[in-house]
């Protein structure tokens, strides 16, 4: 079958985050900060804080902004 073979590759945009300190708005107007260690097309994120590694779902996620 052809198709089969592709990649999955995150966007381009969400990757500018990687490895940088960002400030996530909740939904529920909450605030996360830390270093964001993951993101994939879906927004989930993992982020390293001063309370240790943090999983968010990207449904939860208002906004992304780097520090």
């Amino acid at each position: 079958m052809k198709g089969n073979n592709k990649e999955f590759r995150v966007n381009k945009q969400f990757l500018k985050f990687k490895n940088r300190n960002v400030l996530l708005t909740l939904k529920n107007n909450e605030e996360a900060r830390g270093k964001l260690i993951s993101i994939d097309n879906y927004l989930n994120t993992v982020l390293q804080t001063e309370d240790g590694i943090r999983f968010i779902k990207g449904t939860k996620i208002a906004f992304i902004a780097m520090e």
